[in-house]
């Protein structure tokens, strides 16, 4: 488990497992998630953010547009996946 509870949307942004989390709409980590947001649903907030914008990268109205471009090459690095 996590050592330290995020309380920020860039400390999910910065996580490559909760990246390929929500990509890859992994399943097998839902349950450590649930967990996680259970042990500190303050953090529900920032969390569902991070996941909006991990899974609308292309809105302008969020990042600006280096911002996008840099965390989908992250992405694609983290997870070996090819972005639109």
């Amino acid at each position: 488990m996590k050592q330290a509870i995020y309380t920020k949307v860039d400390d999910f942004l910065r996580d490559d497992d909760f990246i390929r989390y929500v990509i890859d709409a992994c399943s097998e980590k839902e349950s450590y998630w649930a967990s996680y947001l259970k042990a500190a649903p303050q953090i529900r907030s920032a969390y569902l953010r991070a996941c909006y914008i991990l899974n609308h990268l292309d809105d302008v109205d969020l990042l600006s547009p280096d911002e996008a471009e840099r965390l989908k090459l992250r992405i694609m690095q983290s997870t070996n996946h090819t972005l639109n």
